[in-house]
């Protein structure tokens, strides 16, 4: 009887294993069309109708371990001010949404967004949710990237107006560069 019982909670503990580690799913892949390293060319709008800073900056990109995760970061020259930022993408099952994080070296504060991808447009939007770096606000802005080809992006984001309208406030191109 002992046997019987002890066969009986053996094969009961193999049916109630771990259910396996998450892995990539296939909205995953979609990070994987930023990784490598990218020219960019910026215009930066400091406030609407305000004549663009242009710049020039490079962003490198690497799917961290487990290829869940997009490791960004950008360099750039904003005006005579050295940049950087530094940025982790990824997609939530839970929610069915891309997510991300923001940090750069001209704010004190964490940009956070959340957003889609459309397969049609091949675009990227995410409301991202910051403060004012000047004043502490909370501001809500939309990123919006956009695939040309496998070597050309864009980006830009717009910023919510005091109106509730979006105005453009920064604007990249992007060339992949050869390996």
């Amino acid at each position: 009887m002992f046997a019987v019982c002890l066969a009986a909670l053996l094969v009961r503990a193999a049916d109630a294993q771990e259910p396996p580690m998450p892995g990539p799913s296939p909205e995953h892949e979609i990070l994987k069309m930023d990784v490598g390293t990218w020219d960019a060319t910026t215009k930066v709008w400091p406030a609407p109708g305000a004549e663009p800073m242009t710049g020039k900056g490079t962003e490198t990109n690497k799917m961290l371990e487990g290829n869940m995760w997009l490791m960004s970061r950008f360099e750039s020259d904003f005006g005579g001010m050295p940049y950087v930022g530094m940025g982790a993408f990824g997609y939530d099952p839970a929610e069915k949404k891309y997510v991300g994080g923001w940090i750069d070296s001209m704010s004190p504060y964490m940009s956070i967004s959340k957003g889609d991808y459309d397969p049609a447009t091949k675009t990227m939007t995410m409301i991202t949710e910051t403060r004012d770096a000047m004043t502490g606000k909370p501001v809500t802005q939309k990123a919006i990237g956009r695939y040309v080809d496998d070597d050309t992006r864009t980006f830009e984001i717009q910023q919510k107006g005091d109106d509730g309208s979006y105005w453009k406030m920064l604007e990249i191109q992007y060339k992949r560069r050869a390996e």
